[in-house]
């Protein structure tokens, strides 16, 4: 028998998604036929199916946040990882634990998991649906770098904006950005500019998938990427990792793992995460951004906007939700005499946000935030690590969209759990025949 016991540590965890370090083999001899379908489905380099298994709370757990209460709850497991994930049901105070056992006659019917992630590829990106819900679109062709558009909010609307809207029109969504305004001589793969005095820019150019996987309780895709310079040379070579899961309608998660395998430019090479707010937030006039430090953004003289800080958001009232392709060419839409402008100002929507989490293992946390920031500009910058300047190393970054604002969400705390995730204690029991 297989047994997980779960540790709050020192962080109250709401709904947290914990991540268990079993073997194959461990779960094989202690799942029977659950641990069979656990494995999953599909081939490395292609798309595949989560395994899922179901996992039963039992016991009492320890600490003032356990409870003797029972129930089921679907688990993903990743093979090539070896790592059992699933969503913690309720809240789990500091210092208690929870208990969980694989049920080993489950079969094939297992419940249904509250929030599935579906993968659907497409030639040029990558949709997101949760519960048959649209949720993001990972576009990874047809601009200098991948990014995220349309990331929707509980309301339905977008919490980031895409291409062509409101100040610096050429930067786009939500996504991994490169070198900067080519300061000390990096590749620009910034700005969107061909002509100085920014560009010539260069191009993060997506090479392929190693995998695409949907479950039960997450969705991932692994990419390979190499960016270029002005000139078409390689710079950098990177394998990029990103996780999808919701623990609510209202607490939905993209986890970013950024490897580079090596860096090659010139400068000091900064690798920025960057999120353009949508124009329905109306920061700062009606939407905000607020921080783990409390700094005001902007600052009342608009001097020294750069700052560091473990996590930032931004929320305001959202607008319309996307709407489905137009009926008529653009010009047909809004250069002829009567069309209808674009929408300005605040929304009139429910008030949702999106938070940028650092993690505390990526060198010089917490980064710089702010650095080419506009208040409708939420971007955190970290550099190769001293010890390895040019590869390999990693940093990690997790978005965290969710209904309210930041204290409504309680985003302090989501970071909190995301800085220090639940210690498993993982244990298999021999049978007793």
């Amino acid at each position: 028998m297989l047994e997980l016991t779960v540790h709050a540590g020192d962080v109250e965890r709401i709904s947290p998604l914990v991540v268990a370090p079993v073997p194959a083999a461990a779960l094989l001899t202690g799942a029977g036929a659950a641990g069979d379908m656990a494995l999953g489905s599909g081939p490395v380099g292609g798309q595949s199916e989560g395994g899922a298994c179901l996992l039963r709370q039992g016991g009492a757990g320890t600490g003032a946040g356990a409870t003797s209460e029972t129930g089921t709850v679907v688990a993903q497991y990743d093979p090539f990882r070896e790592e059992l994930s699933f969503v913690l049901p309720g809240t789990l105070a500091p210092g208690s634990s929870r208990q969980f056992t694989v049920v080993e006659d489950a079969g094939s019917s297992l419940p249904a998991a509250p929030f599935p992630v579906a993968l659907v590829q497409k030639l040029d990106r990558v949709e997101f649906r949760v519960d048959g819900e649209a949720f993001a679109t990972y576009n990874v062709l047809g601009a200098r770098r991948p990014y995220f558009w349309p990331v929707l909010g509980p309301s339905g609307a977008s919490v980031i904006r895409g291409q062509g809207t409101g100040e610096h029109p050429h930067h786009t969504g939500m996504g991994l950005s490169y070198g900067g305004h080519s300061e000390g001589g990096s590749s620009n793969i910034w700005s969107d500019w061909d002509e100085p005095p920014y560009g010539p820019g260069g191009r993060m150019l997506h090479r392929g998938f190693r995998r695409l996987t949907s479950g039960p309780v997450y969705g991932e895709v692994v990419q390979d990427l190499t960016y270029v310079n002005a000139y078409g040379h390689p710079i950098v070579d990177e394998v990029r990792t990103i996780r999808c899961w919701w623990t609510s309608r209202s607490a939905r998660y993209l986890d970013f793992h950024f490897h580079v395998l090596n860096a090659r430019d010139r400068g000091p090479q900064p690798f920025l995460f960057m999120m353009r707010l949508p124009g329905s937030f109306d920061v700062p006039n009606t939407g905000r951004v607020t921080n783990a430090i409390n700094r005001p953004v902007p600052l009342p003289d608009r001097h020294d906007r750069y700052y560091r800080a473990a996590w930032v958001d931004g929320s305001g009232p959202t607008g319309d939700p996307p709407f489905p392709p137009p009926a008529a060419p653009p010009e047909t839409l809004v250069d002829q005499p009567g069309a209808p402008r674009p929408a300005s100002g605040p929304g009139s929507g429910p008030w949702n946000g999106i938070a940028l989490f650092d993690h505390p293992e990526n060198d010089g946390f917490p980064g710089t935030i702010g650095k080419y920031a506009v208040v409708q500009q939420v971007t955190q910058v970290h550099y190769p690590p001293p010890r390895a300047p040019q590869g390999p190393f990693a940093f990690r970054h997790c978005v965290y969209v969710h209904d309210g604002d930041a204290a409504t969400a309680g985003v302090a705390s989501r970071a909190a759990e995301y800085a220090q995730p639940c210690r498993v204690d993982v244990k298999t029991t021999p049978e007793v025949v």
